[in-house]
């Protein structure tokens, strides 16, 4: 639909509802979009309180993008960063003596990140969000983790919506399901992901997921060899040991470092990236852990071609300069703000070591699409044979599944609007 008609149907509806979702991964689309919307409310309202990942509002593209479509408020808006409404007792407060005292519209960027109702910043914001003269909540994408991702945001936009608990909202969308190996998990059928989005359909203002990629997906799958195979057997008897609680994100973590160096999955990823330099191209490689990393480095694996490393103890600009100026591989870690940086002078991606965390994958991708630029894109996975690899694959594709469903009932619900 034309901008202009999303945004009147969009102002109708804020006006109708008094909150409502923004579903937009371009910058640009989104602060123009939900400018607007809070600029047309200013009237009936005191102050615009704007909160988003510290991150997000520690970069000049996104602070840059809030001033060039908001010339006439600026000195009505607060910002706040998710992390100091959790952390900081004094912001809190500060901020609920704000929403007691004054008509205020929030906004909130990133809205996944107030995902988990056990955390802290997720408590504090549903705890003040009745007190909002208007809500709006922004995101790229919908979810990442599955169904239960929506329930926190749409108990902030307003908790007549589902008129449930978060153990009820599991009960009735998410029954538990036995995995191959014996797991329960709460995984979604696409009937309930339907009914889920109807109780959201009414509060979606407006979306733009980007521009379609020409992806192409190579998965490689190696054995250990009988070595690696004994060791990883001999090291999963030892860390089990006398342990008679396990949690299982530990399991994962300890697990996955005994093989993630496995000599055919090195000798692959030796192979690969001389491919791609050979093609003139850059490539980044995702992993894990930060020892994999070091040995990569400290072994001098890439002997003769420059190398950079962005992690959480790196400095993510000189980082991304050397990789635009001279590096041809870039580590990296999974979880790293990559958030107003551009790489598109990448378009080859390579996954060696795996994690549950799908939102970090998608967020992996995104970086070498920051613009919503169109083209090719290699993303390679590299999985070793173990039943704890085929549960992740498994894990994965079924978050896939839930957000492309999403996706498309978003899209045709527009496209009905026609």
């Amino acid at each position: 639909m034309e901008t202009q008609k999303v945004l009147q149907k969009a102002h109708q509806t804020l006006t109708e509802l008094k909150s409502g979702i923004l579903f937009i991964n371009k910058i640009g689309k989104k602060m123009e979009m939900a400018l607007s919307l809070v600029e047309n409310k200013l009237k009936e309202v005191d102050f615009v309180l704007w909160i988003a990942p510290a991150s997000f509002l520690a970069t000049k593209l996104y602070m840059n993008e809030i001033k060039k479509n908001n010339r006439t408020f600026r000195h009505r808006i607060y910002f706040y960063s998710v992390e100091s409404i959790a952390f900081s007792d004094t912001k809190y407060l500060e901020l609920y003596n704000l929403i007691h005292n004054f008509k205020i519209f929030c906004v909130v960027d990133e809205s996944i990140t107030i995902k988990n109702t056990d955390s802290g910043r997720t408590q504090r914001l549903l705890s003040l969000s009745r007190k909002f003269a208007y809500r709006l909540i922004l995101s790229s994408i919908p979810l990442s983790q599955g169904l239960i991702d929506l329930y926190s945001q749409l108990e902030f936009l307003n908790p007549k919506i589902l008129r449930m608990n978060e153990q009820q909202f599991g009960h009735i969308f998410m029954p538990y399901k036995y995995s191959n190996y014996l797991a329960m998990r709460r995984w979604s059928r696409p009937e309930d992901e339907a009914k889920v989005f109807n109780y959201m359909k009414p509060y979606v203002l407006g979306y733009d997921f980007g521009e379609k990629l020409d992806i192409k997906y190579h998965n490689s799958y190696f054995d250990l060899t009988p070595q690696e195979e004994k060791s990883y057997l001999d090291e999963k008897c030892k860390f089990l040991q006398n342990r008679d609680q396990l949690v299982f994100m530990d399991v994962v973590q300890n697990f996955q470092r005994i093989y993630t160096l496995s000599q055919n999955k090195l000798i692959a990823l030796h192979k690969l990236v001389h491919e791609i330099i050979a093609r003139g191209e850059k490539v980044i490689i995702y992993l894990k852990f930060l020892d994999e990393i070091t040995f990569l480095k400290e072994s001098r694996y890439f002997e003769g071609i420059n190398c950079v490393e962005l992690t959480g103890r790196t400095n993510k600009k000189k980082a991304i300069k050397a990789f635009e100026r001279t590096a041809d591989i870039m580590f990296c870690t999974y979880g790293v703000d990559k958030f107003g940086l551009d790489m598109q002078i990448c378009n080859n991606i390579i996954y060696f070591s795996q994690t549950f965390d799908y939102k970090s994958k998608i967020e992996g991708l995104d970086s070498v699409n920051s613009k919503g630029i169109g083209r090719k894109i290699n993303i390679y996975d590299f999985w070793v044979k173990t039943n704890l690899e085929q549960l992740i694959s498994d894990n994965l594709e079924k978050k896939k599944t839930v957000l492309s469903n999403l996706r498309h009932m978003i899209t045709k619900e527009e496209a009905l609007k026609l």
